[in-house]
Order: structure tokens, then sequence, then C-alpha cells
């Protein structure tokens, strides 16, 4: 980009260096054809026709025409007194061809359609390099944008369908690096932008925690802090969920498992109050549940139960055909 913006303006410096031989003439109509009195050369007019979109007042035109005054074929270039836009067209036989806007370069930094507004939304100008800083800064009318501001790059949607509520609540995508907002270091945030104090002294930005990808890919929804591959701060509603697992506890029903007594169990219970491997109430507060690691303990302990069961099954079914010998003998 650097090479063809040094480019135009070598192209520029030779255009301007041939037209400043020549005196400034006035001329209001930049599409005005040969055989009616336009001429090539360098010009200003009070009452801009056929120059860019909104023009009004007192703008230069740079207008260079085929030898053949019969036709209407020019190359122009256009900029107001008081701004540092430019526009250039081919008129290509056509009085009303649209204008284009050229990208300058100011100090190092491209801007696009940047605007400086007051505090109540007003635009005072046509913004300079100097008012953000990054190298790139691409606005849109409806109040959105993107942004490179050196430690971050942010994507702005506006509030409301038509992007007419730049003051209410809108979509922003924040890419920050090192050095980027204190909320967003090494983070990628698709959040909620509000601005407030919009009468008063200045503009605050509230960086919203809807979606992040922090430094070292963890997602967190609902948080700026992901501490795990994906973290929720919210409810999850799915159809499915599968869950990966592995040594899954078959090995409770092979030969030799030992369960311990239930008069073991009834002591370790009441000591600890809670089953044995089972995390405490405690723990999950802390360190929230892991679903597969409890899936597992909690087919372990049915699977144990089931065992428990069985044994004392027979144990019943020992006692009643004890209590039925006794009654026989009697």
């Amino acid at each position: 980009m650097k090479k063809i913006i040094k480019l135009s303006v070598l192209t520029f410096i030779c255009i301007f260096s041939l037209a400043s031989v020549a005196q400034a003439q006035t001329r209001d109509n930049a599409g005005l054809q040969g055989d009616a009195g336009a001429v090539s050369g360098f010009f200003d007019t009070v009452n801009p026709v056929n120059y860019p979109a909104g023009a009004g007042g007192w703008w230069h035109l740079l207008d260079v025409r085929h030898s053949n005054p019969a036709n209407n074929y020019a190359m122009q270039f256009a900029g107001g007194f008081y701004d540092q836009q430019l526009y250039f067209r081919k008129t290509n036989n056509n009085p009303s061809q649209p204008w284009l806007k050229i990208v300058t370069e100011s100090e190092g930094k491209v801007v696009l359609n940047h605007l400086t507004t007051t505090g109540d939304g007003n635009v005072l100008n046509q913004g300079n390099a100097s008012d953000f800083a990054g190298n790139l800064l691409i606005r849109a009318n409806t109040g959105g944008r993107f942004e490179d501001k050196g430690a971050q790059i942010e994507f702005v949607i506006p509030a409301g369908t038509a992007g007419d509520n730049p003051w209410g609540q809108g979509r922003i995508i924040t890419v920050a690096g090192n050095g980027g907002n204190s909320n967003a270091t090494g983070k990628m945030i698709l959040g909620t932008r509000r601005m407030f104090d919009k009468y008063g002294n200045g503009q605050q930005w509230f960086y919203g925690d809807d979606i992040v990808i922090d430094g070292v890919g963890n997602i967190g929804m609902g948080t700026l802090s992901p501490r795990e591959k994906l973290s929720v701060n919210g409810n999850i509603r799915a159809r499915e969920i599968k869950v990966e697992a592995t040594n899954w506890p078959d090995y409770v029903f092979e030969e030799g498992y030992n369960i311990g007594t239930l008069k073991g169990l009834e002591s370790y219970i009441k000591t600890n109050k809670h089953l044995p491997e089972m995390p405490s109430a405690a723990e999950i507060e802390t360190n929230g549940l892991a679903v597969s690691e409890m899936f597992k303990l909690q087919q372990k302990k049915i699977e144990e139960l089931t065992l428990y069961l069985i044994n004392l099954s027979k144990k019943v079914e020992e006692q009643d055909a004890y209590i039925k010998m006794l009654k026989e003998k009697k």
C-alpha cells in the first residue's frame, strides 16, 4: 500500500507542478464541455457544479482535457479549500461522471471517511490522521468502522438495524495484542459497546464480554477471563452432549475387587459427610464439576451399591432358609 501511495503522491506533484505555471482561473462547472468554453488548466470555484457529492463553497479543480473540444474527455482532480480530502475522475464524455475519493497517507496512517464529532454527535470536520493511534481507519457514515489502533484492531457494527443509533448499544469485535486495552490484552472480543457521558466532557467506552478468545485459545462466553477451552457464564442448551471417557469402572465387577463393608462405609460418611472418592460440596463450589469424571465416579458407586445389594440379598436368603429350617424342626 505504501508503494502505491508514494507513486500517487509523486504523480500529483508532477501534475500540480505543471498546473502551477499558469495562473488559476475561475470556473464553477467541472462538467463543462470544450466547445462550451472549457480548457485545460487550474481553476477555483465558489459555486461548484458537477463536483463531488456535497461540495459547496470554495474548491480547487485541475482539468486536463482532450485536444478535441467537441467531446468531454478529461482527467480531473478536485478538492475543497478547507480540508485535506482529494477526489479524482475521468469524465468519459459524461459531465456528471462520479468522483472517486483518493486514499492519502499522513504520518504513516491511512484514513477513510474519519469523522471528528462533538460530545452530542455533531460532525465537526473530516478527521486527520493524528486523530487515531493505528495505521488504518475505515469509518462508515452509519457509525460502523474498522480501526487499526496500533495495539489492537476493532471492527464496530453500530446499534439499530439501520445503524442510526451510535449512542446506544452496538456490537464490537476487538482483536488486541500486547499493550492493548487493559481488559482485552491478547484477546479477541465480540461484545457490547456502550457510550456514556453523551453531553459531558468526554467519551467512555465499555467493552462487553459476550464472546472472548484469549491469547492461549480459551473461549469465554459471558466472561472476559475464560479458564478452560470453553468457559460459559450462563446456561447451555443442546439436543445431545457426548463426553469422552476412559477407564470406565466395569472393573468393579471383576473377581477380587474389594468394595469394603457397609460398616466401614458408614464410618467414612459420618466423618467426611460424602461418599469415598467423591468431591465435597466445598470442592465443587470452588473448582466446579468435571462432568466426565463425575459420571465415572457415579457409575462406580452404582456398581458398588449393586454389589452391596447382591451380598445383602444373599445374606437375607441364607437367614430365610435358616429361619425356615428352625420352624420345621419346631
